[in-house]
């Protein structure tokens, strides 16, 4: 992969991007983290270069997750044969549209959270416009938020680390858990990220959150630093104050971690879901999902 600025972001570049657009000018300049070579084949590059190429002619507004956002971030390499792209929800049928015109295959998977367009079977792009439980919706800020990047010689836009974390928080599932990315995100960035901007983002979700930075402290004593004190002190300190919530006692917010591993408790034990009952995103699109054969 080529040399990045792994520093430079569009934020510093617009004024007002976002409630938090100050933090830019008060990261601290540090060197990238070690690179693991990238080994991907020369097809798979390929696939991905056409994808990000017609995306950027279309003048389609996207930014790049995923193993190519890890990889600039954190300096690991893994090879996911797939290509994430984040979007906002009106930009997917043009993108759809453009990556037809080049022969890609294209379908909404969910229309709660993604679509897909395959150069084959083997080589694809995820074209992501949420989470899959509706609550980290693509919206303006992962735009102007985002940092340059270079990927196989094509200057891209790379999603911003607070809400790549924001987005991975949630995937605990026992065959993807992205817990390790979060950790690893805050342990290459943690000192330079807006902090603020993360507890804003998590809003009521805040308990997740502290379940990661909990992880985090435990995974790295030597660099607990790496999140502010006001961020685990102002966590703990609701925790401590939080009591049962008896108008919620058969509700499961287990669904928006891992609907897999609960959908017993919503079967079979009589709880509520909570992703149609308080995310927004996910209700607004239940209906078209059902159509569709998701959930």
């Amino acid at each position: 992969m080529a040399e990045v600025d792994n520093e430079k972001t569009v934020a510093e570049q617009q004024a007002g991007a976002g409630p938090h657009e100050a933090v830019d000018a008060h990261r601290s300049k540090r060197a990238p983290p070690p690179m693991q070579p990238d080994q991907r084949p020369a097809i798979e590059r390929g696939a991905h270069l056409l994808a990000l190429t017609t995306l950027k002619n279309a003048e389609i507004p996207f930014v790049v997750a995923g193993a190519y956002a890890l990889h600039q971030y954190t300096g690991i390499y893994r090879d996911t044969k797939d290509l994430d792209i984040f979007l906002r929800r009106q930009d997917v049928d043009r993108a759809m549209e453009a990556l037809g015109s080049v022969s890609f295959q294209t379908s909404v998977l969910d229309p709660v959270w993604i679509a897909k367009a395959y150069a084959s079977d083997d080589y694809f792009a995820d074209l992501i416009f949420s989470s899959g439980n509706g609550v980290a919706e693509v919206d303006d800020l992962w735009l102007s938020r985002a940092h340059a990047g270079v990927i196989h010689g094509l200057p891209i836009l790379v999603a911003p680390p607070e809400e790549i974390i924001w987005s991975k928080a949630f995937v605990c599932e026992r065959e993807r858990f992205d817990g390790a990315d979060v950790n690893h995100i805050i342990l290459a960035r943690g000192k330079q990220m807006d902090w603020k901007h993360m507890m804003w983002r998590f809003d009521a979700h805040w308990e997740v959150l502290l379940a990661h930075l909990t992880m985090y402290r435990f995974s790295y004593p030597g660099q607990r630093d790496h999140v502010p004190d006001w961020v685990w002190n102002e966590l703990l300190d609701r925790a401590a104050k939080q009591k049962n919530e008896p108008e919620r006692k058969m509700l499961c917010r287990g669904m928006l971690l891992a609907r897999g591993q609960y959908d017993v408790d919503v079967k079979h034990w009589g709880y509520d879901d909570a992703r149609p009952l308080e995310v927004e995103g996910f209700r607004a699109h239940r209906r078209e999902a059902a159509d569709r054969g998701g959930r």
